[in-house]
């Protein structure tokens, strides 16, 4: 008897002790900044598998011992360990970290924390870009990532930018990363037709962005299959937090100008220049020159260059609300932003508008309404190659002819007995083959004028309904509708030269966009006793795009006041097309990780493109990801200044199918022919039924680490890109009726080290100095052309098997002849020739940049910030197809630059520009070589800003949550032996087969490039 109440009273006993050990625990997790709660939270009992996710409050509750110890995490905060004491209510608080904010990675279908991902991926908060005075996303992401080229195809406000995620991996098809906006694909690039450059993306407000995660490596590319082998740009747009309501105003003011001048002669320099060319001639007397070449032309001096550029304004004003309770939450902005281009006839102005709003109606159904809203207003320069356009004028036009009378009224420039025609009265003394007028006219009087403008309208509606099924598992179904219209309007006054053969010129462009996605995703995250964690993702995607243009253009208006089509007489042009395409994905990833040590990470996905027939329609792509976290093992433990250290590899097939149109497996047929009054056809594209995927195999590895208490940190990685299959515009024998046809041949390789290094030398209680460098190097070659050795690109570069994409091939330039002055070329043999017609052709460089990279230092001191942004590029050269009319040796007649000025006098000089001759001579000095080929390696101070925070103490009289004044240079100093007008040219080869000009798409060539400014700004930030 005894012994049974002996046991008895044991089972009660322990029975009381896993009770006491099992006490329910609640609490709330807040911000320890602002106090606001932190929905997600995680709090897991140290040693065990038991756990809670905080509430939209913050709140939480668990079952947990007296002694135990709670680990409170959440993404972009310091872990928190407490000890849970007796207390039954907690009041936890934690402190963001600054450094963890950056290593977010949202991939757009997941979002994970990067110390715990396989994946290699750049940050970039938005805090470092939201005041930024520049329209265009992509223009900030320079510099701030290694491994991203970043070049500007103009410097007209609203243009497009060019970004190469490791290099180039296609030769005809597209290069350009995927953009991804709150997890669905989004419109990028140019969808105008009449315009010379525009990107769609620059319709996205800077200033609503929380984040941008650059994706890089297979583990995380490879999930968009198809559609990442160029590298994924995921934007996050900000969502409002609960607890107090804010308002936050941003407003800045400023001005740019001109960032390098190209010092054209002037009027006294241009008419000796000219007459020394003359005479170089042999075939004048000296009073022959005098007369051709007369004292007077000095009399007038007007610069074109102070005619055709300006001090333009910009100005930025946006405002913001964020706010909610436990339901809901809620992001609400408006933005104004205009900018005037350093061109006259040129700005950019965009008002763009968001709502975002997520409610949760129960713990098991929530709601996420993303609304947006944009319309921009663009007026474009002329392109730079024609005589009417300000660029073109500015570079070309001769100072003796004067562009406005006494009072300042501007003259056409080609009306007879103008300033600037042949008639002029200036020049009535001069032989009629020598005198020198406006080519085009006057382009000031132009550009009052006409003009070209497109007006963007852009909405975006995306809303994405989620369902926990049970703990950790959740099903999500988005919906996602991108609406763009575009109209286009180009207007050429008959009152101008450009006009007056035609009566006048206008043409309309109405262009209309629609992309649409749903997207069905399943997640289920959980954990398998305490040393196991997976996470699970499945899903299917759909999408469809439509475009369709109309044009129509007419002739012959009495006069520039009403400028509609029906004013016009005759009718010139009515063009129009509609494209559309399909795309389908299924995807699955998982993640595993074993005591968070451990990671490994795995996905597939099969996406179908109605642009490939339907044999080859589908297509599988995949990776494989592992990860070490080293710092967790037990022999790590003992190096105290070690804080984390992890490897990780990953490797991945990705597929391409963008850049070739809608139909490139297709034989097409064209109808805009007529024959004999009826409408014809013709055809003009080959099919091909064997039509497949471009696929891409990438191999990355790299090392995190940081290591003196965080006061040091960074990553080093190196990747290996392999194209293979490359879609291709091969060229065929015109024997065939057609240029090209589109093929998968040939391979390219990609290979790169990419370093990032951090640190905080110095932080006390008042200063505070950081410091980040980021730099990568590619090496580009190109590894088959399917059976060829060599493909022609241009007159200056050529595709060849083992060289890089994108070399430069041309005439050799030898130098110039001390002893008579004359031009000279690499010969046969090497032996120096002044024959063009013996000139050797030779490799002399690549376009692509080997090195690219940025380096940032901030500084605080007590409530002043400075922060100082350099870019840098180095290991590229670009074809200065200016220099070829700026310094022509006498066979442009037009204006010169000052550099011209250093040409060869006598016998002896040793310079590198041969003595001019008037009309060239047939020397040929001046054609393509590699005379012009310049070295565009540089450094540029790309932003410096210096602000001051008010205090708390003043502002609190004030009923003002924070208030920051500021000002900020953009494109500050350079420094580079280019003598260009900017060395950060787009230098991304253009195909071999492309019709793009080079004086808004580049391709190395820096061909009447609109140039790049200094911004200067100042500001403010209220928060209310």
């Amino acid at each position: 008897m005894r012994k049974v109440l002996f046991l008895l009273l044991s089972v009660f006993f322990l029975a009381g002790q896993a009770f006491a050990q099992n006490r329910t625990i609640t609490g709330k997790v807040t911000d320890g900044k602002d106090g606001s709660p932190i929905p997600g939270a995680t709090i897991q009992v140290k040693g065990t598998s038991k756990g809670a996710a905080t509430a939209p409050d913050g709140s939480f509750s668990l079952q947990a011992a007296d002694n135990a110890v709670l680990v409170v995490s959440f993404i972009g905060y310091e872990t928190k360990e407490i000890a849970s004491g007796t207390a039954e209510k907690l009041n936890i608080q934690l402190k963001v970290d600054s450094k963890s904010l950056d290593e977010v990675v949202v991939t757009g279908y997941t979002v994970e924390k990067k110390i715990n991902s396989t994946i290699a991926v750049a940050s970039i908060s938005g805090t470092k870009i939201n005041n930024i005075a520049l329209p265009d996303v992509n223009q900030m992401l320079q510099g701030n990532a290694p491994g991203i080229a970043v070049s500007t195809n103009s410097g007209q406000p609203g243009a497009k930018t060019e970004v190469r995620i490791r290099g180039i991996g296609s030769i005809s098809a597209s290069n350009s990363p995927l953009y991804v906006l709150d997890g669905v694909v989004m419109s990028t690039g140019d969808l105008t037709q009449n315009t010379p450059s525009q990107d769609i993306i620059a319709n996205l407000n800077p200033a609503d962005i929380e984040n941008i995660s650059i994706l890089k490596d297979a583990s995380a590319t490879a999930l968009y299959g198809s559609r990442g082998s160029n590298g994924v740009v995921v934007i996050t747009t900000k969502t409002g937090k609960k607890g107090q309501s804010r308002i936050n105003f941003n407003g800045k003011y400023g001005f740019q100008q001109l960032a390098k001048k190209i010092e054209m002669m002037n009027a006294s320099e241009l008419l000796a220049y000219q007459r020394e060319a003359l005479k170089n001639t042999g075939k004048y007397t000296d009073a022959e020159i005098l007369k051709y070449r007369p004292d007077h032309l000095a009399d007038y001096n007007t610069n074109w260059m102070d005619e055709a550029f300006r001090t333009g304004k910009t100005q930025s004003y946006g405002i913001n609300a964020s706010g909610g309770n436990e339901k809901t939450t809620f992001y609400a902005s408006g933005d104004y932003f205009k900018q005037q281009g350093i061109l006259i006839g040129s700005d950019f102005s965009r008002y763009a508008g968001r709502v975002n709003v997520d409610h949760k109606f129960n713990q098991k159904f929530d709601l996420s309404v993303k609304m947006s809203g944009s319309y921009t207003d663009q007026r474009s320069a002329s392109p730079g190659n024609t005589y009417s356009s300000p660029l073109g004028g500015a570079m070309t036009q001769v100072p003796w002819i004067p562009s406005r009378d006494a009072n300042g009224n501007v003259y056409n420039g080609y009306l007879p007995g103008s300033p600037g025609s042949s008639t002029w009265s200036g020049i009535g003394d001069i032989p009629d083959a020598f005198r020198p007028t406006l080519q085009g006219g006057n382009f000031v009087h132009t550009i009052q004028q006409n003009y070209t403008k497109n007006y963007n309208t852009q909405t975006v509606f995306n809303i994405a309904l989620g369902y926990n099924i049970i703990d950790g598992l959740r099903f999500v179904v988005k919906g996602n509708a991108e609406l763009t219209g575009i109209r286009e309007k180009q207007w050429t006054s008959p009152n101008t030269y450009d006009g007056r053969n035609n009566g006048g010129a206008l043409y309309n462009v109405n262009t209309n966009a629609g992309l649409y996605t749903t997207q069905q995703l399943l997640t289920y995250n959980f954990n398998v006793g305490k040393d196991h964690s997976i996470r699970l993702l499945a899903g299917n995607e759909y999408s469809y795009r439509n475009l369709s243009w109309t044009m129509a253009s007419k002739n012959m208006f009495p006069n520039s006041d009403l400028q509609v089509p029906n004013v016009g007489a005759v009718a010139a042009d009515v063009l129009g097309q509609e494209n559309n395409y399909a795309f389908h994905g299924i995807l699955a990833k998982a993640d595993y990780d074993y005591k968070a040590k451990y990671f490994l990470s795995g996905s597939f996905r099969r996406d179908g493109s109605s642009r490939f027939p339907k044999d080859s329609r589908y297509g599988n792509f995949y990776s494989v990801g592992a990860a070490w976290r080293i710092t967790e093992e037990n022999f790590t433990k003992s190096i105290g200044w070690l804080n984390d250290l992890k490897l990780r590899a990953s490797y991945g097939i990705m597929g391409n199918a963008e850049g070739l149109g809608d139909y490139p497996y297709m034989g097409l047929y064209s109808f805009n022919g007529a024959y004999n009054g009826v409408a014809a056809g013709y055809a003009n594209q080959p099919a091909n039924p064997a039509l497949s995927w471009e696929k891409q195999n990438l191999f990355d590895v790299g090392l995190d680490f940081s290591i003196f208490n965080k006061r040091v940190y960074g990553s080093i990685g190196f990747y290996d890109k392999r194209s293979s299959a490359l879609l291709m515009q091969l060229p065929l024998s015109m024997t065939t009726g057609y240029d090209v046809m589109n093929l998968n041949v040939g391979k390219m390789l990609n290979q790169g080290f990419e370093i990032t290094l951090g640190a905080i030398p110095v932080s006390t209680k008042d200063f505070q100095w950081s410091t980040d460098l980021n730099f990568a190097t590619l090496r580009n070659r190109v590894l088959s052309l399917g059976g060829l050795q060599f493909i022609p690109a241009g007159t200056r570069q050529r595709i060849e098997v083992g060289r890089a994409y994108g070399s430069w091939y041309m005439p050799l330039w030898y130098g110039v002849d001390p002893e008579t002055g004359s031009p000279l070329w690499v010969g046969p043999n090497g032996v120096p020739t002044k024959n063009v017609g013996e000139a050797q052709r030779g490799y002399v460089g690549q376009a692509l940049p080997k090195i690219t990279g940025g380096f940032t230092n901030k500084f605080n001191y007590k409530e002043f910030d400075l922060s100082i942004f350099i870019t840098f590029s180095a290991g590229n050269k670009a074809y200065n197809y200016n220099r070829m009319n700026l310094e022509s040796d006498g066979a442009n007649l037009r204006n010169q630059s000052k550099d011209a000025l250093g040409y060869w006098k006598q016998k002896g000089d040793i310079s590198d520009r041969p003595k001019p001759i008037y009309g060239g001579g047939g020397t040929g000095s001046s054609g393509v070589s590699s005379r012009y080929l310049e070295d565009v390696s540089y450094a540029r101070v790309r932003n410096v800003t210096l602000g001051y925070t008010l205090p708390k103490r003043l502002l609190t009289n004030m009923k003002l949550q924070s208030l920051r004044v500021y000002a900020q240079a953009e494109n500050l100093l350079t420094f580079t032996g280019y003598k260009g007008w900017d060395p950060d040219i787009n230098t991304n080869p253009l195909s071999p087969n492309s019709t793009a000009s080079i004086a808004t798409t580049n391709g190395g060539n820096d061909a009447w490039r609109y140039p790049t400014a200094r911004v200067i700004t100042f500001g403010i930030n209220v928060g209310l």
